[in-house]
């Protein structure tokens, strides 16, 4: 339980805009949990559909697996003096990212499992990265996520290729860290980053250096976790009572819809996206499903009534100061967040 609850963000008050419509009708295909699983989290799904994530066992223990959708998964451990594997992303070659808790690293090993099962630490000048490795793309296994800098402390995003690091991501403004989550075919960034107030997050679309900053809603918790190559992304916002929400928002026209899982959980996580447009999402009920739109192809799923949909306000997305603010104001009352991650 350690790995997946380790890293919490700070909330904030839910507010959508004035202009909400229902959306038509999506799917959702339940994920098979690994065997002995008592919770699961998929994080990320490929386009052969071919599915990585966590699950804790029956003793508290967190492993990585993946596999296909019909529940032949491949259990794996980082090894070592590492407690709790998880896995966060995965390429259509079947190469795997994510980070390991270890006792001494402040956040987690960073890996690259390749898909040969060779398994290697994510390295920065022969020094392993103390971070949150996520994005993954087949082309030169490039990777990334983010690391706490050990000169500065500061949790600044970076690009990796075949597990080396290669530089950092800057979104060039003032603000406390830079989380880049996900990437696309194109070279397409998406994550979040922390105003300097250390609470008020804002998602992140970074292409060929020009940055969108990206808010849901008006409370300063918008993150976003996964892009694909149309630039559909998915992510979440959270509520005053500490629950994450899950939203797809599609780039090329602005809009938001909301993913409302019926399980009877009070909230749900979007992560990665395949280039089908297929998403996987979470519950605090310690279920996953993979979420498809009503135009993607989600065989052998249930129907569900569709979310809400609405637009961000006109230019909110682009507007912003040198210090990422959006106008977006951070509330004066947070509550612990349940079950959210990084």
């Amino acid at each position: 339980m350690h790995a997946l609850r380790k890293m919490l963000l700070g909330l904030a008050t839910l507010a959508l805009p004035a202009i909400v419509f229902q959306a038509d009708a999506a799917t959702l295909i339940p994920v098979t949990p690994p065997a002995g699983a008592a919770q699961t989290i998929v994080f990320g799904i490929n386009k052969h559909a071919v599915i990585a994530g966590a699950y804790i066992d029956e003793n508290g223990v967190t492993h990585g697996f993946f596999g296909p959708l019909n529940g032949t998964y491949t259990s794996f451990d980082y090894g070592g003096t590492s407690t709790a594997t998880t896995p966060r992303a995965i390429d259509d070659n079947g190469d795997i990212t994510g980070f390991a808790d270890d006792p001494s690293f402040t956040i987690g090993i960073e890996f690259l499992r390749q898909a040969d099962g060779t398994l290697m630490p994510i390295q920065k000048d022969g020094v392993t990265l103390d971070g949150v490795a996520q994005g993954i793309i087949k082309k030169g296994e490039t990777s990334t996520g983010d690391y706490i800098d050990p000169n500065t402390g500061i949790r600044t995003g970076y690009l990796a290729k075949d597990g080396i690091y290669q530089s950092d991501v800057s979104l060039s403004l003032d603000v406390l860290t830079t989380n880049p989550r996900a990437l696309n075919k194109h070279g397409t960034l998406a994550g979040f980053y922390v105003e300097n107030d250390g609470v008020t997050t804002h998602g992140f679309i970074l292409r060929d250096g020009g940055l969108q900053v990206i808010d849901a809603d008006n409370s300063g918790t918008t993150v976003l976790e996964g892009i694909n190559k149309k630039e559909l992304t998915a992510g979440w916002v959270t509520d005053t009572n500490g629950e994450p929400h899950a939203f797809v928002y599609d780039n090329a026209t602005g809009l938001f819809t909301s993913i409302d899982v019926p399980d009877g959980s009070p909230g749900q996580q979007a992560w990665g996206v395949n280039d089908k447009g297929q998403i996987a999402v979470s519950t605090n009920a310690g279920n996953s499903y993979i979420y498809c739109a009503k135009d993607v192809l989600c065989p052998h799923a249930a129907t569900v009534a569709g979310g809400r949909s609405w637009k961000a306000k006109v230019g909110a997305s682009l507007h912003y100061d040198h210090n990422g603010r959006t106008g977006v104001k951070a509330p004066r009352v947070r509550h612990p967040v349940h079950g959210a991650m990084q």
